[in-house]
């Protein structure tokens, strides 16, 4: 399982092992996406999103891309 922190804003590092915080991006890839992601530009979040009771969005919305913690804005 990975590792979930809430932030007030997007990391410029990885305050866990001092990575690169990239965007989640979700829902059906485009090629260029695709391109990015083998890059290390954006990680590919899946077609899957956690919504709770309210409408709220759960899922996270950065991760490092050398130790995959995950960061979600509160």
């Amino acid at each position: 399982m990975k590792m979930s922190i809430k932030v007030s804003a997007k990391p410029d590092k990885c305050p866990k092992c001092g990575g690169k915080v990239v965007e989640i991006l979700y829902g059906e890839p485009t090629y260029e996406a695709f391109e990015a992601s083998e890059r290390g530009e954006i990680v590919l979040g899946g077609c899957c999103i956690s919504i709770d009771g309210e409408g709220n969005l759960q899922s996270p919305d950065w991760q490092c891309i050398k130790c995959e913690t995950q960061f979600k804005q509160e």
